[in-house]
């Protein structure tokens, strides 16, 4: 007989009471308005951006700064009684400038034009001529993506494909690339279905199909089969506590089920904001879809030359899938010829009679050949048929009801007492969050001229909230991520979190600065990047040592020199492939590749005993492994190593760990020794046969370098004693260095 003590009974009223309040405590809901700006002092991050003016420098100073970041900067420092770093050398600066932009190594003979460039505006006419580069969208979407949680699965038992996600990831890249100001970026991926305005009352107009693909962003997270109201509520939740996290820096999907216990969130709030997206429409899955995560929207293919493109390669799949179908029909009739002729029957043996002697390990008239043979062929149908299913003009994304009379119109939102589902509280109307606009008024929702479609403009409206420049977050977040991706930290170094439990900003007039700044400036990511990377901030060395710098500032938060960073995964192989001069970097965008898995894991990943990863073999498989295809359960075990994991959730700061695994891995995994040979023979094609200018170029290669006189002597000795391909072995040396795993 289990007996329970008043006190154990006490301690738990008590601490329910500590973190629920006594509607949890009583079963009853906690909605009232929490903490908001009238009772407390309003935080920081709730207040407007303050104006202000770059600090004056001294006389003995005047000559650093290169722009207004630094005055912000060496204000900060000149405080602390500290100063900064002196200048990178040039061979550091463009190496960094090369990984930060575009994520891959300079060559040596860009390095050596670039150190004897005499102009005095080398440094930032390189800058421009990375931030136009292709390259430099491929480098920038990663970090995205990883904020959208992109995935091309869904997760969950299956792991089913998100057919048409990779248009998410290309519409991504195609935005930094042509420098799409943000305001309207958000707006795409939150309503890009109810931008068109309406003109007239024949219908709806036809979304932009760009917009469209942008709106992929809501349906991102992971999905698992359906289970009626619940999952919708799990569905609309997710949006809103990642809108809230990616967009506003806020944890808002803390108050799902009790007011937030730090921050100006009311529960109520959470439903208010949750309430936008109740008229989100997603179009029911396709007939024996046996996974029923959810149907696509139509869009066109609207890239320059990508409808040729998909025409072709669509093409291209279909008779691939005749060609294959008809080799498997003739590989089976001979198959069945030989089963029917060792069985002595009359009649030649049905589909079903093959498949057992298939199955049959104990067969003495199938060989393992032919019997892997077989198995080969149902998955390269699939395969093609899936490829086909990805080319469909269609977007990952959804649209609002119709509303009355074609469809019912919104439910209406309730408190969900608790966070349950089918607990209902008091009725909401969608609104902003207090902590920012001060009350709890429901929002207007503007209606058509025709009054034709009220559940139309709701995901609108919140869109052009968050987009405002009066919005006093959403500046300040995304300049903070540039930031951060720059610098190795943010000035808030908790990007998702501005609130109470987030760190506060190291330099928040710098950072109301940029803000307003960044809108100013119509909201160009790029423009920042040059602010940021041609300040004399960005440009100091990370080699420097100083006890006193690092006693009083031992995180380096007021960045008295700069971070050293590690390569981050994607990085890393895209640096391997590039060494070994087989990086296929010719096309941007386009389908997900499947790079070679290590044996292990080649027939591990199945869905229903269908395989999903059918190696690309040849260039295909080299593409920059921001188009490797992203699977929940199986990603490229290379990129997980190194802490490029694909996200279930927002996921604002990846990782930088140092594991055993990382060493095996680069020293002998599936990547390293495939591309080691190629290393070698690129160095030997592009040398002379002496020894030490072979070692010369295989420092070139790997490092942007030239080796020294006591590198090469050192070399020539191990070359010298090494078994195998001596090249080979030094270049794998070479590789697991800091020097090129690590960006100065």
């Amino acid at each position: 007989m289990l007996v329970v003590s008043f006190p154990s009974l006490a301690w738990l009223a008590a601490a329910t009471l500590a973190m629920f309040g006594w509607g949890a405590w009583l079963g009853t809901a906690d909605v009232h308005a929490g903490n908001s700006a009238a009772e407390s002092e309003q935080h920081w991050a709730f207040g407007a951006p303050e104006t202000h003016q770059p600090p004056t420098v001294t006389e003995s100073w005047e000559q650093w700064p290169r722009n207004d970041i630094d005055r912000f900067m060496l204000k900060a420092l000149l405080e602390r009684g500290l100063q900064p770093a002196d200048m990178a050398s040039r061979e550091v600066l463009i190496r960094r400038l090369y990984y930060d932009l575009i994520g891959l190594p300079p060559t040596y003979e860009q390095v050596q034009q670039f150190v004897a460039d005499e102009s005095p505006q080398a440094y930032e006419q390189l800058v421009d001529q990375l931030l136009d580069s292709p390259r430099y969208g491929e480098r920038w979407a990663r970090h995205w993506l990883d904020l959208a949680r992109y995935a091309d699965s869904a997760g969950f038992e299956g792991d089913p494909d998100y057919h048409q996600a990779w248009r998410y990831r290309d519409y991504v890249i195609d935005a930094l690339n042509h420098d799409k100001p943000y305001d309207q970026f958000i707006k795409q991926q939150l309503a890009g279905d109810e931008l068109v305005q309406i003109q007239s009352a024949a219908g709806l107009p036809t979304p932009d199909p760009e917009a469209m693909v942008g709106l992929t962003f809501l349906r991102l997270a992971p999905f698992t089969e359906p289970r009626g109201m619940e999952t919708r509520d799990v569905l609309l939740s997710e949006m809103a506590s990642t809108v809230g996290s990616v967009f506003l820096g806020l944890t808002v999907g803390c108050a799902k089920c009790h007011d937030h216990k730090y921050d100006q969130i009311p529960t109520k709030d959470f439903y208010r904001f949750k309430a936008f997206f109740s008229t989100v429409q997603i179009s029911p899955p396709a007939q024996k879809d046996i996974f029923q995560i959810g149907g696509t929207q139509p869009a066109a293919f609207y890239r320059p030359g990508e409808q040729e493109w998909a025409d072709k390669l669509r093409a291209e799949y279909e008779e691939q899938i005749v060609n294959t179908q008809g080799e498997f029909a003739e590989f089976k009739d001979r198959l069945r010829e030989q089963i029917t002729a060792a069985e002595g029957l009359e009649e030649p043996v049905e589909d079903k009679r093959i498949l057992q002697e298939i199955k049959n390990l104990k067969s003495e008239i199938v060989t393992s050949k032919i019997r892997n043979r077989y198995w080969d062929f149902e998955p390269l149908i699939e395969n093609l048929k899936l490829k086909l299913k990805r080319l469909a003009p269609q977007a990952l994304a959804l649209r609002h009801t119709f509303g009355p009379p074609y469809e019912p119109g919104p439910p209406a939102s309730y408190v969900f007492v608790r966070g349950e589902f089918n607990h209902r509280g008091e009725m909401v109307e969608p609104g902003f969050l207090s902590a920012v606009t001060g009350h709890q008024q429901p929002a207007e929702i503007p209606q058509d001229a025709f009054r034709r479609w009220p559940t139309r403009g709701w995901r609108k409206t919140l869109a052009d909230w968050i987009a405002s420049p009066d919005n006093p977050l959403t500046s300040r977040v995304m300049v903070n991520r540039i930031w951060q991706y720059h610098f190795g930290q943010g000035i808030v170094s908790t990007p998702n979190d501005f609130g109470q439990l987030g760190i506060p900003p190291s330099h928040p007039a710098l950072l109301d600065w940029l803000a307003q700044r960044f809108v100013d400036d119509g909201w160009s990511i790029k423009n920042m990047h040059r602010l940021m990377v041609n300040s004399a901030t960005y440009r100091q060395t990370s080699n420097r040592e100083d006890a006193v710098a690092s006693q009083k500032d031992p995180e380096n938060k007021l960045l008295w020199r700069f971070r050293r960073q590690r390569l981050e995964g994607e990085q890393l192989r895209d640096s391997v492939l590039m060494v070994s001069g087989r990086l296929n970097i010719e096309r941007v965008g386009g389908l997900p590749v499947f790079p070679p898995l290590p044996r292990e894991l080649m027939r591990a990943p199945k869905i229903y005993n269908r395989y999903r990863w059918l190696e690309d073999h040849g260039t295909e498989g080299r593409r920059r492994s921001i188009y490797v295809f992203q699977q929940r359960s199986n990603n490229l075990p290379m990129l997980d190593t190194f802490d490029a994991l694909v996200p279930d959730d927002c996921m604002p700061k990846r990782q930088s760990t140092v594991t055993a695994l990382q060493s095996l891995a680069m020293y002998n995994g599936l990547l390293v020794n495939t591309e080691l040979q190629h290393v070698a023979e690129r160095v030997r094609s592009e040398s002379e046969e002496d020894p030490a200018l072979q070692v010369n170029r295989a420092f070139q290669l790997v490092l942007s370098r030239a080796a020294s006189d006591e590198e090469i002597q050192k070399s020539i000795e191990f070359v010298s004693q090494a078994e195998g391909d001596p090249l080979a072995g030094l270049c794998r040396v070479l590789l697991n260095g800091n020097e090129f795993m690590y960006v100065d």
